[in-house]
């Protein structure tokens, strides 16, 4: 029997979610693309071009010690990768593109989509919404995915009384006496200084850290249990202060794992409400990390695709 070709993108670094989820090494390979159009045609950060070939790379490793055939291919653009392998297969397949452009050029050459479920609001429910709406405030979309999801309500109304906490948000940084969380830390392997090692000549900005950032799912599961043991308390009344005393100060820096898919919202929002449900979590504190995800960056995104490319 034909086998199948599973694309899958650089936000698409998850077996749980997308393309990947009802697949089997007997009827599915994988292809991943490094596209040089990508890693050109901006001056990257040298810190963000590290963390998604890495990511990449460590993803394509988990599969193959899953039984899959990885094709990981260097090409001139995505597309061209693809196609590379695409005559020998039954079909082509892939999580539904992040950008118009890639969905473009994809679809170009057959490539099938199918739903992507990295975000928590699919794009014709958010249509929906926009459409009903009057105005797009995400005031107004962010209380519809609390009712629509049955986050933090109380029959019909917010628990607590309050939609939102963003007023009581706002403390300046303790002038003395705060222990800011410690930042995370992580060990570079082979596959990292790999990475490390061929970006040493591209035109990027930028330096690399050596700690902060994890290349792994189980990376991101570590910080998210990071967040939540160390941060998460204090993260609503502190979440605008600034200070030089800390660059990460009581944020959940889960943003980079989540935009890969090696931590998914869902997981994370679960995990919050988890947590402050065991008490010891200020609601203001539960309900301003929660509208982070479930509002702005649900909203972000529907804005996107409900505006199209231009």
């Amino acid at each position: 029997m034909t086998k199948s070709l599973i694309y899958l993108a650089h936000d698409n670094l998850n077996r749980r979610k997308g393309a990947l989820r009802e697949a089997n090494p007997e009827n599915y390979e994988i292809v991943m693309v490094e596209s040089e159009r990508m890693l050109k045609s901006a001056k990257w950060h040298r810190q963000r071009i590290f963390f998604m070939l890495s990511a990449a790379r460590h993803f394509a490793r988990e599969l193959e010690s899953e039984g899959f055939k990885v094709h990981y291919i260097k090409a001139a653009n995505t597309a061209l990768g693809v196609k590379s392998l695409a005559a020998d297969y039954g079909e082509v397949i892939a999580a539904s593109p992040s950008s118009y452009r890639l969905t473009e050029s994809l679809a170009a050459i057959g490539v099938k989509f199918l739903p992507n479920d990295f975000f928590m609001t699919p794009r014709d429910l958010f249509l929906n919404w926009a459409e009903s709406q009057k105005s797009l405030k995400m005031e107004n979309f962010y209380r519809w995915q609390r009712v629509r999801l049955n986050i933090l309500m109380s029959g019909d109304e917010p628990e607590g009384g309050q939609w939102n906490y963003d007023a009581d948000n706002r403390l300046p940084p303790p002038k003395r006496g705060h222990a800011w969380p410690e930042y995370p830390t992580h060990q570079r392997d082979a596959l990292d200084l790999e990475v490390i090692a061929e970006i040493s000549n591209l035109e990027l900005v930028g330096e690399i850290d050596e700690t902060p950032w994890g290349t792994t799912r189980a990376a991101g599961l570590a910080q998210l249990e990071r967040f939540l043991d160390k941060a998460f308390s204090e993260f609503g009344p502190l979440e605008d202060a600034m200070t030089t005393q800390s660059w990460s100060l009581h944020h959940s820096l889960l943003s980079p794992y989540m935009n890969l898919g090696l931590i998914t919202a869902d997981e994370i929002v679960a995990a919050a409400i988890k947590r402050y449900r065991n008490g010891g979590i200020p609601l203001s504190s539960c309900e301003g990390f929660i509208r982070q995800i479930i509002g702005w960056r649900e909203y972000i995104n529907g804005i996107y695709w409900h505006f199209g490319p231009e």
